[in-house]
């Protein structure tokens, strides 16, 4: 059996849920909302060149509305403690999530460092380069450098359960 590759298992970014830099934080939670069907919990974020520019994740998009639900608290800095439940429940008043459409996914994406992978980069390798780098899905480049791809954690997951199957 040939050694897979990168470009063997990656999603191409064609096919991957993406928003622009520009885009809402709100416009950003219904496509990801929109993609989990899909299967995609992470969106691409493209700049305005259509060039991967970071990642928005679940966790960074709520960690966000948690931020703009409590952003107005009038008892900060007065040594008063608002009761949990009451502060929670900030957290889904719709007045306070519409803020939401102010926000820009550039604000609060994850940007794209130096970590990827090239199309013909082996399986293992990739699965080194995710572990080292303790990320859980990670570009693929052409030969032109461009982004063509994404490999996500869960996909190497699904070749390993698969293997194992077999």
């Amino acid at each position: 059996m040939p050694e897979r590759l990168a470009k063997d298992v990656m999603v191409p970014i064609t096919e991957y849920a993406t928003v622009r830099e520009e885009d809402s934080l709100k416009h950003a939670l219904f496509t990801l909302r929109d993609s989990l069907a899909s299967g995609h919990r992470t969106l691409a974020v493209l700049d305005k060149n259509g060039n991967l520019a970071g990642f928005l994740t679940t966790r960074t998009i709520l960690k966000a509305l948690e931020t703009l639900a409590f952003k107005d608290n009038s008892l900060a800095g007065t040594g008063w403690k608002i009761p949990l439940v009451e502060s929670w429940a900030r957290f889904f008043l719709k007045s306070k999530l519409e803020q939401a459409n102010e926000v820009k996914a550039k604000d609060v994406m994850r940007p794209v460092h130096k970590i990827f992978v090239r199309e013909d980069t082996s399986l293992p390798e990739v699965t080194r380069t995710i572990l080292q780098n303790r990320v859980n899905h990670i570009p693929v480049l052409n030969g032109e450098q461009k982004v063509v791809g994404i490999i996500r954690a869960v996909d190497i997951l699904d070749i390993i359960g698969n293997l194992l199957d077999s």
